[in-house]
């Protein structure tokens, strides 16, 4: 093979010319294996290598394990007996969203410069951070790397918001004085939030740290927190609407610190906008991470309780196909004297986001559902426009589609000939959905009792 080509080589020039091998040319993988001193000057010079060797953490595939990072090792203990890092991270592959290795032929390749130009760097970095499991490959899609790109606008929208309602950023360098139960609720989330991502990083799970950091920002800030001060924010309590300001300035300036590791572009560019830094030297890159402690007391669990009422009544309308903005009638004589003083004392915030009309300490007599909350057994009564009975045909009809597809999976996985022969991901799928299936009658059944 050599010979073949020196001889093509000779042929092309035309001349005869000697060619020979360049004794300094190493073994691409040997080389490779001694680019963590090497490259520091060793064997010539040592400074570097004392400054810089060994060094903290190694990224890699794990396609090359033995052809590199084996061999780095083993030349770090027989050149400098000592290992050339303390941890090694193994990142995944990026496959297309069936799980294909991306190849022209097949014609299912990504081009991550399209997803930028279409949806920012940011959102392509959030999106393989927050899908970077250990052990699993990323199945990259373009509707993912959409989703994330909703999440900057959410960001950059609650930022506007709070904008608009004159929120302090001026007064953001330390934790603001906090009395009101939703502020309380919402500066605790946050350091427990930091603090799951904090440990999160230091165990390279980018995965977990990344969806905490989401879960924290969209959910319980702007889905729950923003809403629920909506109702002091518009109130004539003076002192309440000047604390709300400045927590959910503080808590927000938080959040573009705990994501900028994440999401850089967008987070610095809302900092700079806002003027957090007034000298705009000391930018976003440099800021530590919110310190703090919590103080654990009854006024977190009522805000929690209060989200659940909201969530569960949400979810049993979408549930029962009734529509989320329609109001309804409450019976809460049924429930806990507690729980009755806390629906009581918060009637505001519950009848805004729950889209409740009135709260009745007796029961009616009409139609209603019981949703049953924590133990506690509350009466829906809906508007007269909403037929239960009809509702029920639905549920019944819906609840007898799933038993047809529950038959067949449950036919097909007690066939010894299809759970042998299988690929055994298509079983594990056959597994869960029969599982999922299931819940979901059980569900239905329970709804159905309870109209």
């Amino acid at each position: 093979m050599k010979m073949m080509q020196l001889n093509k080589q000779k042929n092309i020039i035309k001349k005869n010319v000697k060619l020979t091998r360049d004794p300094d040319v190493l073994d691409t993988w040997f080389s490779s294996g001694l680019w963590p001193f090497a490259t520091l000057g060793w064997p010539d010079k040592k400074d570097y290598v004392k400054k810089f060797y060994p060094t903290t953490v190694l990224v890699t595939g794990f396609d090359i394990i033995f052809f590199w990072v084996a061999r780095m090792i083993m030349f770090g203990m027989e050149f400098l007996n000592k290992e050339p890092f303390k941890d090694i991270y193994v990142h995944a592959l990026v496959r297309d969203e069936k799980g294909q290795k991306m190849s022209k032929s097949k014609g299912n390749v990504i081009d991550p410069l399209d997803l930028i130009e279409k949806y920012s760097a940011d959102a392509l970095r959030f999106t393989l951070l927050s899908m970077a499991s250990p052990g699993t490959d990323v199945k990259l899609s373009e509707d993912r790397v959409k989703g994330y790109r909703n999440f900057l606008n959410k960001l950059w929208n609650a930022n506007n918001f709070l904008i608009t309602n004159k929120c302090d950023f001026k007064k953001t360098n330390k934790v603001p004085k906090i009395s009101l139960n939703i502020n309380k609720w919402i500066y605790s989330e946050l350091i427990e939030t930091k603090n799951k991502i904090q440990k999160n990083i230091e165990d390279y799970r980018f995965d977990e740290a990344a969806k905490n950091a989401y879960q924290f920002a969209w959910h319980s800030y702007c889905d729950w927190y923003i809403e629920l001060s909506k109702t002091i924010l518009y109130s004539e309590d003076k002192k309440a609407k000047t604390e709300v300001k400045e927590v959910s300035a503080y808590v927000f300036k938080q959040i573009l610190v705990m994501l900028h590791p994440f999401i850089p572009f967008v987070t610095e560019e809302i900092w700079l906008k806002n003027k957090f830094d007034e000298s705009n030297k000391n930018f976003l890159m440099y800021k530590n991470w919110p310190t703090g402690k919590i103080k654990k007391d009854q006024s977190l669990k009522e805000v929690e309780k209060i989200i659940k009422i909201i969530s569960e009544l949400r979810s049993f309308k979408n549930e029962l196909n009734v529509s989320p903005g329609s109001f309804v009638d409450v019976a809460i004589n049924k429930i806990a004297k507690k729980n009755k003083s806390l629906v009581n004392n918060n009637d505001v915030i519950l009848k805004k986001l729950g889209r409740i009309n009135n709260f009745f300490d007796k029961e009616q007599d009409k139609p209603s559902a019981t949703l049953v909350i924590s133990g506690d057994i509350f009466k829906i009564y809906f508007d007269e426009n909403v037929d239960l009975n009809l509702i029920k045909e639905n549920l019944k009809k819906r609840q007898n589609k799933y038993q047809d597809e529950l038959d067949k999976i449950s036919q097909r996985l007690s066939n010894k000939g299809f759970t042998d022969r299988a690929p055994k991901n298509i079983v594990e799928q056959e597994k869960t959905n029969y599982s999922s299936l299931k819940d979901n009658i059980k569900k239905i059944s329970l709804t159905i009792e309870s109209l």
